[in-house]
């Protein structure tokens, strides 16, 4: 977030995430690093993606990226985005990010289009970077289990969070078992 929003209640992260990352990766050698929120739609996935893979690579691997839509209908105007967009900029970005790991990322979406062996360097440390969803960021819950690599949300009651826990764990085996169905493998589960 880059605007502090009085209405909102609190001023959220008051540095720059990827840059206090970095003086993160440089001070410690064993944690893990991550942020709760990069809005992406306040982003360009590109500068994202760049930025996340640096602190990745120069951290060894340690960066988990919380990433959201946004929940401060004030910050979009000041960016010229429009607020209730939000949803599928999310996944545009989402989608634009995930391709910039590969060795040679060909796509087009509204942020922007790449080919003719145009790449960014440099690549994650594993084959991916790890994306974890705040909330519902206007996505389905089946949404977030088939491209999520986690689920972030705030803490519930002991019973409200075991029952969340649960169907969060039958929507990642039901999109595990449509992947393995869409290429053309057998689930473990049946």
């Amino acid at each position: 977030m880059p605007f502090n929003v009085p209405l909102f209640g609190d001023a959220g992260q008051t540095y720059d995430p990827f840059v206090y990352l970095g003086l993160l990766a440089a001070n410690t050698n064993a944690i893990a690093l991550g942020v709760a929120s990069i809005i992406l739609p306040l982003r360009h996935p590109a500068h994202v993606a760049k930025a996340a893979a640096s602190v990745d690579v120069l951290s060894g691997g340690r960066l988990i990226l919380g990433i959201a839509s946004g929940d401060r209908p004030e910050e979009y105007p000041a960016l010229n985005t429009p607020f209730p967009e939000r949803g599928e900029r999310f996944r545009e970005s989402f989608d634009y990010i995930r391709k910039m790991s590969a060795p040679t990322p060909a796509f087009d979406n509204s942020f922007g289009s790449t080919g003719a062996g145009m790449n960014m360097l440099s690549k994650p440390v594993g084959e991916k970077l790890p994306m974890l969803v705040t909330r519902s960021s206007q996505q389905s819950a089946e949404w977030i289990a088939e491209n999520g690599d986690g689920w972030m949300l705030y803490p519930r009651a002991d019973a409200s969070q075991t029952l969340v826990i649960a169907e969060w764990r039958e929507r990642i085996h039901a999109a595990i078992g449509a992947s393995l169905v869409d290429r053309g493998e057998e689930s473990p589960h049946g």
